[in-house]
């Protein structure tokens, strides 16, 4: 039995659902929080509802219960956790238990600890040396998606052990509606959590700065008030009342975004951005700031990356867009299907299961 582990349900349904679909020689079992209207039931064996809250912080409630459920698994059980907060919340968790595991971290980004952010800084300080101590003798394995954050982690940690390339968390291809035609008006979506790393706010300080044109301006997403960098309720109040965008809430990607023209990101890091790789895949043509998770556009058609955040770069793109005509890649279909499908991350993540 393979253990997947993430405080938040929606990273081990919306793509490592298909993932674990694709696998036939293991069973899989969530361990994750658990909403009512849960999805896991469609993929996983089992569930285990790890009840924690992911606007707590400090999550010493999340530790305790990790480690009463670590302490019901299976003797020499594979453990795979995603993501570097739930992989720093079971360093501490497995210190209280005696039961042998193998296990695995998916560094799928950076993240908050990571940022520029003055209390990211003052954490990540602290808490390296509990990395430094525990990191080789509790993963087995550590899985990245970009060299960049590879050399960056390994720096910070000193991990020893074996690492792994894996590109993007996969795309259940056949699950997106394709985009047939272009807007004669550009319709220019972000598409993310409304988080500040994510540039929410460039781009609506880019919005504004087209604001009369013939473009259409939308974002998606919603507030993460577990992470610091999340836009408050008044915030997002604020937004909705903006005439120069179209506050669109949450979105299904995979049904709704063949609807626009030009997916901007302005994040300033990522894994391996996962919009990007849906947006291009639908028929989108992509913008974005150029960071270690975005670099991979470069191969793909209908795409153009900034390598500054300066708001004019990306507003003499666009306009530029607009007086373009522009046509759909058959090529960035063909590349992300052969390249970044699910069933290929999935036969990566098998031969991972196998070797430990």
């Amino acid at each position: 039995m393979i253990n997947y582990i993430a405080h938040w349900e929606w990273i081990l349904t919306k793509s490592r659902g298909s993932i674990v679909e694709s696998i036939k020689d293991f069973e899989f079992r969530s361990i994750c929080p658990i909403d009512n209207n849960t999805e896991l039931t469609k993929y996983y064996k089992e569930n285990i509802n790890w009840e924690i809250n992911r606007t707590d912080n400090y999550q010493l409630n999340g530790i305790i219960k990790l480690i009463k459920i670590l302490k019901t698994l299976e003797e020499k059980s594979i453990i795979h956790i995603f993501t570097i907060k739930s992989g720093f919340i079971y360093i501490i968790s497995k210190l209280f238990v005696k039961k042998e595991f193998k296990a695995i971290l998916s560094i799928t980004g950076m993240g908050f600890l990571f940022s520029k952010n003055v209390l990211a800084i003052i954490l990540k300080a602290l808490i390296r040396p509990i990395f430094y101590v525990f990191i080789n003798k509790i993963y087995d394995v550590i899985i990245f998606q970009n060299l960049d954050d590879q050399n960056t982690f390994l720096e910070y940690s000193k991990f020893k052990n074996k690492t792994e390339l894996v590109k993007s968390s996969g795309l259940d291809t056949k699950n997106y509606v394709l985009k047939k035609s272009f807007n004669n008006n550009l319709k220019v979506i972000f598409a993310s959590r409304l988080l500040k790393d994510k540039g929410i706010n460039e781009f609506i300080e880019l919005a504004k700065s087209l604001k009369g044109s013939n473009m259409e301006f939308f974002i998606a997403g919603d507030i993460d008030l577990g992470n610091p960098e999340s836009l408050s309720f008044n915030e997002l109040e604020n937004l909705k009342k903006l005439d120069y965008i179209n506050y669109l809430g949450f979105v299904n990607i995979e049904n709704e975004i063949h609807k626009y023209d030009v997916l901007v990101s302005l994040s300033a890091h990522e894994g391996f951005s996962r919009i990007l790789l849906e947006s291009s895949f639908v028929g989108l043509y992509v913008v974005s700031f150029e960071n270690n998770g975005t670099k991979f556009i470069s191969e793909l058609e209908n795409s153009k990356l900034i390598s500054n955040l300066n708001i004019d770069s990306f507003k003499e793109v666009l306009e530029n867009l607009q007086e373009t005509k522009l046509s759909l890649s058959s090529k960035n279909r063909d590349l992300i299907e052969t390249n970044y499908s699910s069933n290929e991350i999935a036969k990566q993540f098998n031969n991972i299961y196998k070797s430990i």
